[in-house]
């Protein structure tokens, strides 16, 4: 049941960036400021840090953090589909690192 948070928590996380990536859409920081881009994506944040503390109080840091890091996968794959990023062979070869780091970390 933790790991599922856990995996939850990282697209939570992961779509608050990308929200508050798209607030910067208009430039300014008025525009950011009027951005409801802005506001979405700093609650989506404010959940994703608040499900963070509660698995922490039930797992090791040791391996809520790291296994953490599959917010980037998240991020990696909505950067390519919503900004059009190009995912390149050192972005899988990353990837597939922090799949490697999470297999183990889970194997306990």
């Amino acid at each position: 049941m933790n790991y599922i948070l856990i995996l939850l928590m990282t697209i939570v996380a992961a779509a608050a960036s990308f929200l508050l990536k798209k607030s910067t859409s208009g430039g300014s920081l008025l525009s950011i400021l009027k951005s409801k881009y802005l506001y979405i994506g700093g609650f989506l944040y404010f959940i994703s840090a608040l499900v963070n503390i509660w698995i922490l109080q039930r797992m090791p840091y040791s391996v809520v953090i790291p296994i953490g890091g599959i917010c980037y996968i998240w991020t990696m794959f909505i950067s390519n589909r919503f900004l059009n990023e190009k995912i390149n062979k050192g972005k899988i070869f990353g990837v597939s690192f922090i799949l490697m780091g999470v297999f183990f970390l889970t194997r306990q």
